[in-house]
């Protein structure tokens, strides 16, 4: 072949091929995001805010790092983490499963997660005792984990939906008796909804330390940064930086 003719087909071949990848480090966290207020909030012109995002946001940029938000299901968000497809989740709890695929940032930046049982008010005395909720649907969020014994129970006849908002909403339509949610968000969002006087909390709520963990895909381009990543979380809790931050969102909301 004529060296031009070789040249022009070389050429040709390369329109044709896919775009290289962008550079490993490109300074930009891609971070999965699901509403859970008071921690994650969607903000009314659609910019995740709440708690923990405040917090990732001064990680970030200690570590000179902006944030890319991809809004996503939980479930999903890990499966993409799992595949390098998202650097970073908040508000993950260590599972053994989990730690195959994801860096848990050391320490863990809260260390307890009430879970509570809501159910329509006037009934807060149907669920007692965690054995009561076997007689009983109840409505949890897809890809969540609340605690291991409820995790684990075949017994309980669980009812898995995508959102908080559903479970609600089921709720109130009959087709569950209950949903279990962390505490602290679902007593923000009902709040925030004004529906605390048709909904309240079972007599009966799981009060453990539980440790919450921000994670970091290892196939993230940054997970060589992990080191670093640890060393600046751990002073931004010992300084308490996010009891700061968590005590003047409450005030401000």
């Amino acid at each position: 072949m004529a060296p031009r003719i070789l040249t022009l087909c070389l050429c040709l071949a390369l329109l044709f091929l896919p775009p290289l990848p962008a550079p490993a480090e490109s300074g930009v966290l891609r971070v999965s995001f699901n509403p859970l207020p008071p921690w994650k909030v969607l903000g009314d012109d659609g910019t995740p805010g709440g708690i923990d995002i405040e917090f990732l946001h001064l990680l970030a940029k200690r570590m000179d790092l902006a944030l890319d938000f991809v809004q996503l299901p939980f479930k999903r968000g890990l499966k993409m983490v799992e595949h390098g497809e998202i650097d970073l989740m908040v508000g993950v709890l260590r599972r053994p499963e989990r730690e195959g695929y994801a860096h848990f940032l050391t320490p863990p930046y809260k260390n307890r997660t009430n879970k509570a049982v809501y159910v329509l008010k006037g009934r807060e005395d149907t669920i007692t005792r965690y054995e009561d909720m076997r007689s009983l649907v109840i409505g949890t969020q897809l890809g969540s984990k609340y605690f291991p014994r409820f995790d684990s129970d075949a017994a309980i006849e669980k009812s898995e939906v995508k959102t908080i908002d559903l479970n609600i909403k089921m709720l109130r339509a009959g087709r569950i008796d209950a949903f279990i949610n962390t505490e602290a968000s679902a007593d923000y969002l009902l709040a925030r909804i004004g529906l605390t006087n048709v909904i309240g909390k079972a007599r009966y709520a799981y009060h453990e330390h539980q440790d919450v963990h921000m994670i970091l895909s290892k196939r993230s381009p940054h997970a060589y940064r992990v080191a670093e990543f640890d060393k600046v979380m751990r002073d931004l809790v010992e300084h308490g930086e996010f009891e700061r931050i968590k005590d003047d969102f409450l005030s401000r909301h």
